[in-house]
Parts: C-alpha cells; structure tokens; sequence
C-alpha cells in the first residue's frame, strides 16, 4: 500500500542546494534536481523510506539534501546529518587504522597474520562447500599476510553466498542480520571463523570476506588499544568525526534513521528488529559503525587530501596513494578491482559507469555508499537503511553525479 506522502511535500522537505563554483567544471542545478524528483518519486512508491544526499567538489558542498522520513511508522521526516548504521563502511576506517600501524613499522604488508592470530596457521581450505564447515579439506598452499585480509584475497568468505558452507559461516558469525547476540566480543566471532575452512587459496580469488574483523584483532593486539579507543584517538578525533562510534549517546540514537525493510508479505515497512544503538560490545572490523553523510564526509575528504585534515598527518601521501591501487589484478574483472580497503575502478573503458579510472568507494549492506573521484575532486555519498541489500541506488547516485557535471 502506497504511504499519502505527497510528491511537492517530499521535495519541500529538501534542503535549499549550494552549488559551488569551480574552476574546472561545476554542477547544473536542474540535472541535480531531476536525481532529487527521482529519490523523491521512490519514496513516494514506497521503495525507500528516505535517503539523504551529499555531494561535494573541490572542498565545498555543492548539494545536501535529506527526503523522506527516518521512521515510515511514526512520519518522522528525515534530516540532514542524521545518524546511519554504515555496515561495511566500517571496512575503509579499519584499513586506515592498518595502514597507520604500517606506516609506524609496527606491522607490515607481508607479516604472516599467524604473527599475531596463531589460529590461521591450522586453517584448511574446502573442496566442497556444499559440504559445509565439516566437509572434506586440503591444506593451505601459502601463508595468509595481512595485504591477503585487506584485499580480501585470504580465501576467508563473509557468510552471503549461497553454499552450505556460507550458509553455516552467516549463522554462526552473524547468527542473522539483525541479531548479533551470539557473541560477546570480537575474539568470539573469529573464533568461530577459524573453525570453518577457507573457501580457496590465499591469493588465488576474490571473495568478499570477513578479513577486515581480523584486521581489527590486529590493531588491538599490536596497539594495545581497543578499536573504540584507537579509532577515537587516532582517526576520529582528529578528523573531527564526532558522530561516528560502535555505541551512541542517548540524544545521539534520537537522530538514527530506523532500518526498513520487506517483509513477507512484500510490503516494505518498518523492520521489527533495529541494531541496537548502546550496549554492543563486538567491535569489529567488517561492520559495526554508526555514522553520518557529513562526519563520512570528513574521512572521505581525508583521503582525498592524500592523508591531512585539520592539519594533521593521518596517512602519508604516499600511503593513501597505495591504498588507491588496484592491489587484485583481473580477479574481479577487466575494469574494477580492488586497493587497500575500497573498490576501484581501474579502467573505466571496460565499464559503462561514466566516472573515470581511480575512482573508489563502497557500501554498507544497508544502503550507504560512497564514492571518491580524485580527478574532479568529487565526494559523494547516498545514506539510507533498507533491506534487503541492492545497487541501485548506487548507480543512480553516480550517473546523476557525472551527468551533472557541466564543461
């Protein structure tokens, strides 16, 4: 059943947008304007409940608007800066914080995660995942590094396929989307991940995975910090990222938009289950964060500063500049591959996204993206929550971006 929210009240509810001036090239008004009647024209099918846009070129914002409500049930209209669970957003901030560690030579690339996580060293690799955990195995051809985990190289798996194998792994890691209480902490979690075996050879494929939770496991044991602590000192503070955390305040958790989602009878509504907002105590690395478009924003711009914000050295230019490299070869493709952390799309003539080659970015499970194109200087970023999981707001967000850039 459609909601009676008007499609002149939904674009009223726009924040005014400021186009900023550019140099090189700049943004037509009205093409950003048709990405709006379109988001817009979404909610009003009831496809999504709200979203919220920011774009951003050469430092400056050049379009911000929230739409729709951040609470289908209660009509609570969706506001700028509200706060998202970012899902695998988290990946880039825990690669970060890796590559910081790299950096202070405390850790490297080529460190055999056994170094740290002794466990993986008895790791096996299935031939058969439709026989799950408990299948037949062979033993590991080579090591597992930490470069392997980044670019979810490692043969680990993240439990979304469809074997029995990933079936088993979601179950046991996640124990279901919305419900993270079969474990106390991160420890727990790998736990479970090294009873399973490996879906292929280190270095053989590229298989999403729950690699950057053992990133994280890294960062405590070799920082002797918690991922709270670590990331609050050395990444969100001095960004300035103040809404971004594992747990939220209570006035913070007022400004969340609720996940939405299809139920079984098709109908999108209001999910039963939300992630809670105080009390998680699983800090990891795959996802886990809670955000907003502009505290994203300031990370983005982070990176796309090759490593400074606020004046402060984050990264090394250099760093940053490895991280955008596509680090996977033709595992996923002959256009898009894989850095430190992110996508990347490495030759855009191979693909019919109009955005050029070094552009890179990700997503949350529940609809966050980001993109960061360091040859226009653009920022972009799509918040919302729904389930289940799709790209097309992602494509949606980058056409209307590209193709509202002016000569």
């Amino acid at each position: 059943m459609k909601n009676s929210y008007p499609l002149f009240v939904l674009c009223a509810l726009v924040v005014t947008c400021v186009l900023a001036q550019d140099t090189k090239r700049e943004f037509s008004h009205e093409k950003l304007a048709e990405f709006n009647a379109y988001i817009a024209n979404e909610i009003s099918e009831n496809k999504i409940a709200g979203a919220e846009v920011l774009i951003i070129k050469d430092k400056a914002t050049v379009w911000h608007t929230a739409s729709g409500y951040k609470n289908m049930k209660t009509k609570a209209a969706l506001k700028k800066n509200s706060i998202y669970y970012i899902q695998s957003m988290t990946k880039p901030i825990i690669s970060t914080a890796i590559m910081q560690l790299v950096e202070q030579n405390k850790i490297s690339l080529d460190d055999l995660v056994e170094k740290y996580i002794p466990e993986v060293a008895g790791l096996r690799v299935t031939t058969d995942p439709e026989k799950g955990i408990n299948g037949p195995t062979v033993e590991l051809k080579s090591a597992i590094t930490i470069k392997h985990l980044l670019t979810h190289t490692a043969g680990f798996s993240h439990g979304l396929g469809d074997t029995v194998l990933d079936k088993e792994l979601f179950e046991g890691m996640y124990n279901e989307t919305l419900n993270y209480k079969g474990h106390k902490n991160l420890e727990s979690r790998i736990a479970f991940l090294m009873s399973a075996p490996l879906i292929g050879q280190p270095g053989a494929q590229w298989f999403y995975s729950a690699s950057p939770d053992l990133l994280a496991l890294i960062i405590q044991r070799v920082s002797k910090q918690s991922i709270p602590s670590y990331l609050k000192e050395h990444i969100f503070n001095p960004i300035g990222m103040t809404d971004t955390a594992y747990n939220l305040s209570t006035d913070q958790a007022k400004r969340i938009m609720q996940l939405h989602t299809i139920n079984e009878s098709g109908i999108f509504e209001l999910s039963e289950l939300q992630v809670p907002t105080k009390g998680n105590t699983v800090f990891g690395g795959t996802h886990g964060l809670f955000s907003t478009a502009v505290d994203y924003a300031k990370f983005c711009q982070m990176l796309l500063d090759k490593g400074v914000a606020n004046g402060t050295q984050i990264l090394n230019p250099e760093t940053v500049a490895m991280m955008q490299e596509n680090h996977v070869g033709t595992l996923m493709g002959d256009a898009r591959g894989f850095g430190l952390g992110f996508g990347v799309l490495y030759n855009t003539e191979n693909d019919p996204s109009p955005a050029p080659s070094g552009q890179f970015y990700w997503g949350g499970y529940f609809r966050t993206h980001f993109f960061i194109d360091p040859t226009e200087n653009i920022i972009a970023l799509f918040m919302s929550q729904k389930l289940p999981y799709g790209e097309e707001y992602n494509i949606a967000l980058n056409r209307a971006v590209y193709g509202s850039l002016i000569k």
